[in-house]
């Protein structure tokens, strides 16, 4: 590849490198902009280096007036390089020398995933239907409870009530055939003995 050198630190405009190298101006400004290349003042020599890499410019389409400061430099590829066929490369690869270990997986983790969140789901509301049938009974427990202990309690006084009657009445009862004895024996004494 030929690269044109110059011989001192002057600065060549825009526009004259975009002519000595057939760019388009306005990508050339534009590709200068995105490197922070300045381009009021010129480019210098480092700036020209790095646009001819960045445009991979022919370098031997420059107008033919050439000032005469510029010279002409030529890299010549020496017997020194030693070109070698390609390899031989596999059809195929494997991985199995990459890895050690073995991995445990599912075939297909998302029907085992999706399944479990059916049967949760199902969990779910059997244990809300079973909490809500337990309310249902704690409900109707609660109200049976609360009808037998007033009941127990009605109970609980008509028992005191009747024991109280029913030891009045015995001892009224017991009385009064104590006083029907007594005056039964009272009359039998005046009665006369059967004969012999």
């Amino acid at each position: 590849m030929q690269s044109r050198l110059y011989k001192n630190n002057m600065k060549t405009s825009l526009s004259k490198f975009c002519r000595d190298y057939e760019l388009p101006k306005a990508s050339v400004h534009r590709r200068c902009s995105e490197l922070g290349i300045e381009t009021a003042n010129g480019l210098d020599q480092g700036a020209i280096d790095t646009l001819i890499h960045e445009f991979n410019a022919n370098l031997s389409g420059a107008t033919a007036e050439q000032p005469a400061e510029y010279v002409q430099a030529t890299v010549e590829v020496g017997n020194h390089y030693i070109v070698l066929a390609a390899p031989e490369q596999p059809q195929a690869y494997s991985l199995e020398t990459l890895r050690s270990g073995e991995a445990i997986g599912f075939e297909d983790p998302l029907a085992v995933a999706a399944r479990f969140l059916q049967n949760a789901e199902v969990v779910k509301l059997t244990m809300k239907n079973d909490l809500k049938q337990r309310q249902e009974r704690l409900k109707i427990t609660q109200q049976a409870s609360e009808a037998v202990a007033a009941k127990a309690n009605e109970l609980q006084l008509e028992t005191r009530l009747y024991q109280l009657q029913a030891d009045s009445l015995d001892t009224d009862l017991s009385r009064k055939t104590n006083d029907l004895t007594n005056s039964l024996q009272q009359l039998n004494q005046m009665g006369k003995p059967a004969d012999g």
